[in-house]
């Protein structure tokens, strides 16, 4: 039996084919309803895994991603990769469910995404029992890429940035204002294209003005998407993703002054939803 497992955001989608005798990984573009339609879906799929695959038999699909917990969009997902896998089982969740059982399996505690979006729930152990309103780029993403992209802009754009932050990013970026504009608000996935400035913050990750600007974010997500949730400082507390990864010596501090517990961060969550889906 084989089984397909993806752990998908807005910028990319990460996969692996498991099966007795082997582990195949494969990446395709990220697949959040919300930003493809349900052509763009069908093709990325089909390009990113299915083309790689070419013959095997899928039996079965665990599909987690961004923008999977409305019906709605989840539908328009499902027929897309219905399309390319017809024969398959198909279960499809969404990332923070992903997320939850990545930090703590079949334990409880309050799981959290740092990505190019950011998002919280309280888990049971089995189920999401407790969600935040999820705003989005525009209002909300408190911590992450999409987040701290714009922060980067605004710092580049205003001269509040050090001299030698602004240089790296023009050496790395079309920083031409007229540019950056077009790219926000004429071209598609303009929460992508920000969120790809947050590139900085590994690169010059022992840099003052990076730093402060990190704890401002993580600041900024405990108080308001950990603040949400009365079980934040009863439970244990589980991040995924790169800039929690890369910063988890701040945000334990930012959390640890507010009395809560961070238990776990992981960087990729695939390797613990295989070993989930398999164990």
């Amino acid at each position: 039996m084989s089984i397909l497992i993806a752990d998908s955001g807005s910028t990319k989608t990460e996969w692996v084919l498991v099966n007795k005798e082997s582990k195949e990984f494969f990446k395709s573009d990220g697949l959040n309803p919300y930003f493809r339609t349900h052509g763009q879906l069908s093709e990325a799929i089909k390009n990113g895994v299915k083309n790689s695959l070419k013959n095997t038999q899928v039996d079965e699909i665990f599909f987690y991603g961004s923008g999977s917990g409305n019906e709605s969009r989840k539908a328009i997902l499902q027929n897309a990769i219905r399309e390319n896998f017809p024969e398959s089982e198909i279960h499809i969740e969404s990332d923070m469910l992903g997320a939850a059982i990545a930090c703590f399996g079949k334990k409880e505690g309050v799981a959290c995404i740092m990505g190019t979006g950011s998002n919280s729930c309280v888990y049971d152990g089995e189920k999401i029992v407790k969600s935040i309103p999820s705003l989005g780029f525009v209002f909300g993403d408190e911590g992450s890429g999409g987040y701290f992209g714009k922060r980067i802009l605004n710092a580049y754009y205003y001269k509040t940035m050090p001299e030698d932050l602004r240089k790296a990013l023009e050496e790395t970026s079309d920083m031409s204002l007229e540019s950056v504009l077009h790219k926000i608000y004429e071209e598609p996935q303009a929460n992508r294209f920000v969120a790809s400035f947050s590139k900085i913050l590994g690169d010059y990750r022992d840099h003052p003005f990076i730093k402060k600007m990190v704890r401002k974010g993580f600041e900024a997500f405990a108080d308001k998407q950990l603040g949400y949730f009365e079980e934040s400082k009863e439970k244990e507390i589980g991040f995924v993703g790169s800039i929690a990864s890369v910063y988890q010596e701040i945000l334990e501090e930012v959390l640890s002054e507010r009395g809560m517990d961070l238990a776990i961060v992981v960087r990729k969550p695939l390797d613990r939803l295989v070993d989930f889906h398999t164990s």
